[in-house]
């Protein structure tokens, strides 16, 4: 992290960045570190062709506090499936998806393993790709603090030179 903080000083002080540059940089290093966050999480996808009524599932071990995420694609619009979320203890969600895509939150705490079952609800055989993972979004913070500021510095940069902008309005010549 110290070294993204050296990185930025010694842009600003060798390139002599104005500021929209820098809110520029710093949004678009925000982002991209988010991304990587994003992917690095702890996550699994699976296809699966699923009968009428038949029930499918995935199983994923978290770690710690947080939250996770499922994403659930069908086929064509119609089509529906319930989801459940499972811990040790039971239902942690539980959703009716009747979407193309469909994706969903939940908070889960402590060490434990999580399931998520899909159940088909069509009245013909779908294929269903799905994906249940972690949003690592505690790791995420000073990643968008660094979004946060970069666009605020965007914005402002943007309101001082509209507020200092002259537009010349020429004599109306009226005959």
């Amino acid at each position: 992290m110290e070294l993204i903080y050296v990185g930025i000083f010694f842009l600003v002080v060798n390139l002599r960045l104005n500021l929209l540059k820098i809110g520029i940089i710093l949004t678009i290093l925000g982002i991209v570190w988010i991304g990587f966050l994003y992917s690095e999480g702890t996550k699994i996808s699976h296809t699966m062709e699923l009968g009428v009524l038949e029930t499918d599932s995935m199983i994923l071990n978290f770690k710690g506090d947080g939250i996770g995420f499922y994403k659930i694609e069908l086929p064509k619009l119609g089509d529906s499936v319930f989801v459940q979320i499972l811990d040790s203890n039971g239902i942690i969600s539980d959703k009716k998806i009747e979407t193309k895509l469909a994706i969903n939150y939940f908070e889960f705490s402590s060490n434990q393993r999580y399931t998520m079952k899909i159940t088909n609800l069509s009245q013909e055989q779908i294929l269903i790709n799905s994906e249940f993972g972690d949003t690592n979004s505690d790791d995420m913070i000073v990643p968008g603090l660094m979004v946060l500021i970069g666009m605020m510095i965007i914005v402002f940069e943007f309101y001082r030179k509209l507020n200092n902008y002259k537009i010349a309005h020429p004599d109306e010549n009226i005959s």
